[in-house]
């Protein structure tokens, strides 16, 4: 008697019944498929990998992604217009900086926040300009198939949340009537 388990049942020769079997099966078969489907959910909406976001979708960061050879090749023909954006980012920084000090200044001063935010978007307009100087060096060292490969790249990273700047051009009346 020792060698029983408490509670198991005893039936004819120490077997367990058929329809136990069946429904220990059964149970297994579901857990699989609760499991299995839990697993194919999460693959799906699954979140990029946590370098994704370190990427930037344009073309200097799809430059970073091609074939070592090729980065370097695109690196080292850009070299001189990505020292001359560096110093831009530093300005662009220094104005948002001044905009934010001035906006949380404990009295409201609207001129001198109008005159921030003018520093700040030339700035910023200063350090686009530079970007896209950039840009164009690392598009003219492209091949042809590299440059059709940026715009399916860029269209897998774009972010799934909505954008409210990327509202449609039409009113929702006119979308309708399509």
């Amino acid at each position: 008697m020792s060698d029983m388990a408490i509670g198991a049942p005893v039936l004819d020769g120490g077997r367990v019944p058929r329809w136990m079997l069946v429904l220990l099966v059964s149970s297994l078969a579901l857990n699989l498929l609760v499991l299995g489907s839990v697993g194919a959910l999460m693959w799906r909406f699954r979140a990029p990998p946590p370098w994704a976001h370190a990427v930037s979708p344009n073309l200097l960061g799809y430059a970073s992604t091609l074939p070592a050879e090729r980065r370097k090749e695109l690196w080292e023909r850009s070299a001189e217009e990505r020292q001359h954006v560096r110093p831009f980012r530093s300005d662009v920084r220094a104005a948002r900086k001044e905009t934010v000090k001035v906006l949380s200044a404990e009295r409201f001063d609207r001129q001198q926040f109008a005159a921030a935010q003018a520093r700040q978007a030339e700035a910023e307009s200063r350090a686009r300009a530079a970007v896209q100087n950039l840009y164009v060096t690392i598009a003219e060292g492209l091949t042809p198939e590299e440059r059709r490969g940026f715009q399916l790249w860029r269209e897998h990273r774009r972010s799934s949340v909505h954008n409210v700047l990327d509202e449609p051009d039409q009113k929702p009346e006119e979308q309708s009537k399509r």
